[in-house]
């Protein structure tokens, strides 16, 4: 008779080291959790932590589809399990608008099944159509959920500001596209009686794309008392002036670069310049950083300051980020964080790779033009450092497949950089330093029939 495996006997510390290196590889997981019992204890919240409702249905449907996971997990016991849910829709049109109408007596009976959910997305929520039951809905979310994001959220200032503060312990907040269509656009009026239930605390990141209602941001600093926001991301923002003076005292990071719905940079053919009107909805005189006493860090990406400083354009994002370190006054000041992607580096698509295709190396003049480029965004760093010092830090912030040959390529263009001469006047060598990207398993529409099993039913 074959002995037990040693592996079955680890201790649960050691388990958990073990599987915490595995939580973005969903091959790796789903086998550990076949393993035993002990070891499918371990792996299952890291296996069922995201659930994301499905985004490719036909136009046809009249009803907005559930996931099939979720009456396949709520029989089984895994909903409570989920961490992160999102209910994503690609489209704007009446169908799409998340309401009661989409809830039946057994659907509700799934959703209100997720009792340990900390990370809560939704698009196109029609809160005035869950007015005034909204606590029979969302009620279960609201002692766990940590991070909300919200895309064209339907309803008036006051509503959306009711909705955010349901969540007591809410940190991190994201709004998204209010004006993508004009539908959208009418609003009911504004119920002055409508209170908020808490002031939630709001000191984790606001993230803030293609959104103009400066109202809702006006009342919630005065319902809430104020807000409290240590790092920022805005793109496209009408009330950035006001966003930055309301977090004066507790800012700290500032993302000067234009983000997606998801919270990502763009793909490059989409991104234009940092500050260009068209894309920031904002002047570069907005970004006046002389009150924020706690700001820290700025980060940029790389293809933000390509050469642009050298046209002498207002609207130029190298333009915005020179205003900016001449306007700032903090005594904690330190650092500037230049991001760079995977098609920065020798590993790239047409014109992006996306995680799931497979990289090709770069030809010899590609190889030539990025070298070129490598040394136009340090020209352009180095006269910032004449505005004001800082530490310059590159961060390579790509998936692992690309990870470690990203990281040497910059490495190099730093030694070739420093080899002419090129940071003698800078008071520390730049750093270089690699963060990998990752994602964790996702249980979707495509990936629904993967799930394991709970052992005690194998």
């Amino acid at each position: 008779m074959a002995r037990p495996s040693p592996a079955t006997r680890l201790p649960h510390e050691i388990l958990e080291m073990i599987i915490v290196h595995l939580i973005y590889d969903t091959h790796s997981l789903l086998a550990c959790s076949l393993t035993c019992y002990s070891w499918y204890i371990v792996t299952a919240p890291h296996l069922h932590h995201t659930l994301i409702s499905p985004t490719n249905y036909r136009w046809e449907k009249t009803k907005i589809p559930w996931p099939k996971p979720l009456p396949y997990m709520y029989r089984l016991g895994l909903l409570p399990l989920v961490k992160r849910f999102q209910i994503r829709k690609r489209s704007y049109c009446c169908i799409d608008i998340f309401s009661p109408k989409c809830f039946n007596r057994r659907t509700l009976r799934y959703f209100l099944a997720l009792t340990n959910v900390q990370e809560l997305g939704i698009d196109y929520l029609d809160i005035s159509g869950f007015m005034p039951r909204i606590r029979q809905y969302f009620g279960h979310f609201l002692p766990t959920v940590r991070s909300l994001s919200l895309r064209a959220p339907k309803g008036s200032a006051r509503q959306i500001i009711y909705f955010i503060a349901l969540f007591e312990h809410l940190e991190d907040l994201k709004l998204l596209h209010d004006d993508l269509n004009p539908r959208l656009k009418w609003e009911p009026a504004d119920d002055q009686t409508l209170i908020p239930s808490f002031a939630p605390p709001l000191r984790g990141q606001l993230t803030m794309t293609s959104f103009k209602r400066v109202r809702i941001l006006e009342d919630m600093v005065v319902l809430f008392g104020g807000i409290r926001f240590r790092h920022m991301d805005l793109s496209n923002v009408r009330g950035t002036r006001f966003l930055l003076c309301a977090c004066a005292k507790t800012l700290e990071t500032l993302r000067l670069y234009p983000t997606d719905p998801r919270g990502e940079e763009p793909s490059p053919n989409r991104v234009q310049a940092l500050a260009d009107n068209r894309i920031a909805g904002s002047s570069i005189w907005d970004f006046d950083l002389s009150r924020n006493k706690s700001l820290r860090t700025l980060q940029v990406t790389a293809r933000s300051i390509d050469g642009a400083l050298e046209a002498g354009s207002p609207d130029s994002a190298a333009s915005l980020l020179t205003y900016a370190l001449s306007t700032i006054k903090s005594p904690v000041f330190s650092e500037v964080v230049v991001f760079y992607r995977d098609y920065d580096f020798g590993f790239r698509g047409p014109h992006y790779t996306p995680r799931w295709r497979t990289p090709r190396r770069m030809s010899p003049n590609e190889i030539a033009e990025d070298a070129s480029l490598h040394g136009g965004r340090f020209e352009v760093l180095r006269k910032m450092h004449q505005v004001r010092d800082f530490r310059l830090v590159l961060c390579a912030d790509v998936w692992d497949r690309v990870g470690v040959n990203s990281v040497r390529m910059l490495e190099r263009a730093v030694v070739a950089e420093m080899a002419k001469g090129g940071f003698d006047n800078i008071y520390s060598k730049p750093m270089v330093v690699y963060r990998p990207r990752g994602s964790r398993p996702e249980i979707s529409e495509e990936g629904w029939a993967k799930l394991p099993l709970p052992w005690a039913s194998l």
